[in-house]
């Protein structure tokens, strides 16, 4: 019987690469017709790094063991009707596979490798998000310091003052491209609730949208939960990856900013979102 995807998904990182590093194994073995099958407790060429990091005792040995629970793994679910150790030492030492079944080996690997793929794409996910919402948040930092700096220029320039969600726009805009390489504005998408969706900024390498907002008369902290609450559904409708939504709040006007970013900085439907609010009191 096929092996669950569901079950592959739950299995932890090691034991599913240790599946994977075996099944190659006997897959070879099968494909150039070799009888008996032997595969060795210890490969010399190391196909994943995360079963064996470094050139230790203890870690080599969990290596060896990774791989015979893997074999356990394929007897218990009928990808092979048995395996025997033989050898003395099992770091020297070789697993003996009988009677694989081509088909279900065959099912098998291409399923663990389908789930290796979707492990390493979310890992690297995550790793871009990570760092892109770290630097989102040292601009955020200094927003509010660099705002003020543009109210006071030398030379006779009129001043630059923040008095509406544009004018952060216009100074964010130009601090992100200090950061990343493209930043795009304005990206719409499809209507939701009779009203288009449309984010500030979009960084296409991280799948990140960004929405400014700045609290202007009459944006308390109940209207501003509410217009975040709506934006978000646009954004989960426009199937986004990440959503960050940064609140330029000069004048604390706010009562409870700290309560509102961890209300709404949750996954949401496997959206991320991040709110922040700055400056702080």
């Amino acid at each position: 019987m096929p092996v669950d995807v569901a079950l592959l998904e739950r299995l932890e990182d090691e034991l599913l690469y240790a599946i994977v590093d075996v099944g190659l194994d006997i897959q070879t073995n099968v494909d150039v017709g070799s009888e008996p099958i032997y595969i060795p407790f210890r490969r010399m060429l190391i196909r994943y790094q995360i079963l064996c990091p470094a050139n230790t005792p203890g870690i080599i040995t969990r290596y060896c063991e990774l791989r015979w629970k893997a074999c356990g793994f394929l007897k218990k679910h009928g990808v092979v009707r048995d395996f025997h150790s033989k050898g003395n030492d099992h770091w020297d030492g070789v697993i003996e596979i009988f009677d694989p079944k081509e088909a279900e080996l065959i099912d098998l690997v291409t399923k663990l490798a389908a789930e290796v793929n979707r492990r390493e794409l979310r890992v690297s996910f995550n790793t871009s998000f990570s760092g892109a919402l770290q630097q989102i948040l040292q601009l955020a930092e200094t927003f509010h310091r660099a705002a003020l700096s543009l109210r006071h220029r030398q030379h006779q320039r009129p001043d630059f003052e923040m008095q509406n969600e544009y004018d952060v726009q216009d100074l964010f805009g130009a601090m992100l491209l200090t950061r990343f390489q493209e930043v795009r504005r304005e990206e719409y998408g499809p209507s939701y609730a009779g009203a288009s969706t449309r984010s500030d900024f979009y960084l296409k390498d991280d799948s990140l949208v960004l929405e400014m907002k700045m609290i202007r008369e009459g944006l308390n902290d109940k209207k501003l939960g509410e217009e975040l609450i709506n934006d978000i559904a646009h954004y989960k409708q426009r199937n986004c990856k990440v959503v960050v939504c940064f609140v330029y709040d000069p004048e604390h006007k706010l009562k409870n900013p700290a309560v509102l970013e961890a209300d709404l900085s949750k996954p949401t439907d496997g959206m991320e979102v991040k709110v922040i609010i700055r400056p702080k009191r």
